[in-house]
């Protein structure tokens, strides 16, 4: 009895790994749980076939632009398509196969960030919410960008090679997550202001993105 008692412990943590949400973890103490994709070649191209410009500015940032509609206002972002080439090609498939219309933020918390890229979260009585992604999974590309308000990075498990589709928007500098997580975008547009507060500090749990769209 005390044996199988031991057994049931070690197995535990399997357990509940394989179970957890992909996010990351607000305390810089815990463990970092996150989502990625198979790593190709770096981009050959600046140019992808659904002609979305991957050249970047002075400050690594596309030429072209991704327009995230939501309930709540527009915000307007770039990519940083040198520093996470493979990822952010991935991220501008996704749109452009319509794959974020409709979803909503499952995951909002305060002074933190929202997430968003999960199908489940269509349907608010959906188990699992939070689990889902598109089911192709990327390698880390972990870079020396900062998390400042507006940055966008690549939700994940705990294996650094599990992002996915499930990304998330910083509310405040989060220094903890620097070199943790991959890196994709910042907004460089947060919309207009309401009550004191853009687009970005508006969006509440449940507010649905009604198009994500890259424009050439």
């Amino acid at each position: 009895m005390r044996f199988y008692f031991k057994k049931v412990l070690f197995l535990l943590p399997s357990f509940l790994l394989v179970g957890c949400h992909l996010f990351p973890a607000s305390n810089s103490n815990s463990n970092q749980n996150v989502l990625i994709v198979n790593q190709t070649a770096p981009l050959t191209t600046t140019t992808s076939p659904s002609g979305f410009d991957f050249k970047v500015d002075e400050n690594g940032l596309s030429k072209s632009i991704v327009i995230i509609k939501t309930t709540k206002g527009t915000l307007k972002v770039r990519l940083y398509s040198n520093d996470a080439p493979n990822t952010t090609r991935r991220f501008v498939e996704l749109i452009k196969s319509k794959f974020y219309d409709g979803l909503t933020f499952h995951r909002v918390e305060e002074n933190f960030v929202v997430q968003i890229g999960d199908p489940k979260s269509k349907n608010k009585s959906e188990s699992g919410i939070g689990t889902g992604g598109s089911g192709q999974k990327l390698r880390a590309e972990f870079n020396g960008k900062k998390h400042i308000k507006g940055t966008l990075g690549m939700a994940r498990a705990s294996d650094p090679d599990s992002a996915d589709s499930q990304f998330y928007i910083t509310l405040k500098p989060t220094p903890q997550l620097d070199q943790k997580y991959t890196i994709i975008g910042q907004v460089v547009d947060f919309g207009e202001k309401s009550g004191g507060q853009d687009v970005l500090e508006r969006i509440k749990q449940w507010d649905e993105v009604t198009e994500i769209k890259a424009e050439p």
